[in-house]
């Protein structure tokens, strides 16, 4: 089945001065259930704006885009929040964790805002997370005093805390040194065996060639799936 549905998708940007920019040039493209599928491409290819349409972040200009049976095209902005809660994990390039909030407090955000699991079940579910990520040990720390690694592992724990079907990655290990980015990704890896759908942009040949399957993107366009 499905997850993921781009059915002849534009998406272009208009400047102040009314030129437009199209980000994304028909593309169509189907991403299964259970999936583990990099989107490689150069800066500038039209990556983040396919990641940002998939996560409901975004709409398209033409063309649907339906995501785990959702058409999101047809949702108001409140609407794709609230879908995105509890469908969407989304894992940024520069980690956009909560700069007040403990990493602890970081993991149970999501949990609180789609209202799962049960409250009662929340901060045990989100130390289990921090173990799968090795961050544990940081449960009471800021992100501020952590490394770019240690807050993107955090981050992929934080995207993971509502048990969404779906991972969205945008660039995860772009800002990490060699051995973070492997481990990143490795991270990635284990919460496809852990049953979700991964979808992660990125640059590096290397990296992608640990997905189950590479969709290149060229100039807005699919140039390979």
């Amino acid at each position: 089945m499905a997850v993921i549905v781009f059915e002849d998708v534009w998406k272009i940007y208009r400047t102040g001065r009314g030129v437009e920019y199209p980000a994304l040039r028909g593309v169509s493209l189907e991403i299964g259930e259970g999936e583990f599928v990099a989107l490689l491409g150069p800066s500038g290819s039209g990556k983040t704006t396919l990641i940002y349409l998939a996560g409901g972040i975004d709409v398209a200009t033409r063309g649907r885009v339906v995501v785990n049976g959702t058409d999101l095209g047809r949702l108001s902005e409140s609407e794709r929040a609230k879908w995105r809660r509890r469908n969407v994990g989304i894992v940024f390039q520069f980690y956009h964790l909560v700069p007040t909030l403990t990493v602890l407090e970081n993991v149970l955000l999501p949990m609180d805002l789609a209202g799962h699991p049960p409250k009662a079940e929340r901060r045990r579910r989100a130390l289990e997370l921090l173990d799968l990520v090795g961050m544990r040990d940081k449960a009471d720390k800021f992100p501020s005093q952590l490394s770019g690694g240690e807050q993107q592992r955090v981050a992929i724990a934080r995207a993971l805390a509502a048990d969404p079907p779906l991972l969205l990655a945008d660039e995860p290990t772009a800002n990490l040194d060699t051995e973070n980015k492997e481990r990143v990704v490795e991270l990635l890896v284990e919460a496809n065996r852990l049953g979700k759908t991964v979808l992660y942009a990125t640059h590096d040949p290397g990296l992608a060639s640990r997905a189950g399957r590479i969709v290149e993107i060229r100039d807005g366009r699919i140039v390979r799936s």
